[in-house]
């Protein structure tokens, strides 16, 4: 797994190689911008760091920061020292590690971002009592051009704002929590139809890895962190039985899912040597969700569908289910769904088309329709 370098620059990635040499890499937005010098100490490794930093911003058009680092002393009761605390609290260690990554990295970023254009002093040692709404919409609003980045920032801020002291109290009120974020209104990922999917059967053909994919995700619904562990290990006898990866840490789910005839019957057709089902052209595990993500959404675009993922198949089973009158707690128990919410999207939008059938049926008008249907005769076939 990657890390995060724990020093006071941010953006910094670690990625040994593969003999355990520290490698640095200059890493933004989640993209990987250049490779750093390997001594992180020297001279060299600043002058690269804020040279290819620096060209970054000056390209992307977001504000620079002063180039000097965060100080190595953390002021007491400042927003950096808030954020810290968090990181230190139940509600942060418990989450995926995947997930403290990203989320310490949209946290480090708003430290070395300036108070505003005239004003070069960074938010990190901004103090508490001092930090209003109308810092944190700044904060908010340099993401504006991505709403969906903006609205994440602000998630985060909400989290650290609402950090509790060691008797359990609110160290400070939770000022984030009357800023408004913009969410942006969409259905998300669209949902893969039947169509879709005949037609990515037909590109790759019944007998490949992409096909042997999309039929273990068709007839299960796991989310690609769960097809990345899954293999003949989790299987007992006629059926798939398995802690779901999401959330295990804090809230975990154990899942059992039969097998249905037709995955069983695909699932044959391919040997499995190791404890994967799903393995790279050279036989190996995926190692990550993220690489087997990557390869997922690679298929999809090779079968013409590149506004597919595999979130889609997911959404495309809940709404079949839903519509062959699956229940909430039947989708609640194939998906691992908790608090009802998520199963009652499917189910009441499928209601609604079930009563909406049954009231066309029934629409009468007195028998009036009828003369819609009439030929017209003489003058009166006539167009007024």
């Amino acid at each position: 797994m990657i890390d995060v370098a724990n020093i006071d620059l941010p953006y910094i990635e670690k990625n040994p190689s593969r003999h355990g040499k520290a490698r640095y890499f200059l890493r933004i937005a989640g993209k990987r911008i250049c490779r750093l010098p390997d001594k992180i100490d020297s001279e060299e490794f600043a002058v690269e760091y804020w040279k290819a930093r620096k060209a970054h911003e000056a390209k992307a058009g977001t504000p620079s920061a002063d180039p000097r680092p965060l100080s190595a002393i953390v002021k007491p009761d400042s927003f950096r020292w808030l954020c810290m605390e968090y990181m230190l609290s139940k509600p942060f260690t418990t989450l995926d590690q995947t997930t403290q990554t990203r989320r310490r990295n949209i946290i480090e970023a708003m430290w070395i971002e300036p108070l505003s254009g005239t004003d070069g002093r960074l938010f990190a040692d901004m103090p508490l009592q001092r930090m209003g709404v109308g810092n944190l919409q700044v904060l908010r609003d340099r993401k504006k051009d991505v709403p969906f980045a903006a609205d994440e920032r602000l998630k985060v801020l909400r989290q650290v704002f609402d950090t509790k002291d060691r008797d359990g109290k609110p160290i400070t009120a939770n000022v984030a929590r009357l800023v408004d974020p913009f969410r942006k209104h969409s259905d998300g990922h669209d949902t893969a139809t039947a169509e879709e999917l005949a037609q990515f059967i037909e590109h790759h053909g019944v007998k490949s890895k992409a096909v042997l994919y999309l039929a273990i995700q068709m007839f299960t619904g796991l989310r690609v962190s769960d097809l990345r562990a899954l293999g003949p290990q989790h299987r007992r006898k006629d059926a798939f039985k398995l802690r779901l990866f999401k959330n295990r840490n804090r809230t975990p789910v154990d899942l059992e899912i039969p097998i249905h005839p037709i995955l069983d019957a695909v699932l044959a057709m391919h040997p499995v040597k190791g404890l994967h089902y799903l393995v790279t052209d050279f036989g190996k595990p995926f190692n990550s969700a993220k690489s087997l993500g990557n390869r997922i959404s690679d298929w999809w675009r090779q079968a013409q569908l590149p506004h597919l993922t595999s979130h889609s198949v997911r959404k495309g089973l809940a709404t079949d289910l839903a519509h062959g009158e699956a229940t909430d707690s039947m989708l609640e128990a194939m998906f691992g769904w908790k608090d009802g919410k998520t199963s009652k999207i499917y189910t009441r939008n499928a209601e609604r088309a079930r009563l909406a059938r049954q009231s066309v049926a029934r629409i009468s008008w007195d028998g009036i329709g009828a003369k819609l249907l009439a030929q017209p005769e003489g003058d009166e076939a006539k167009v007024s």
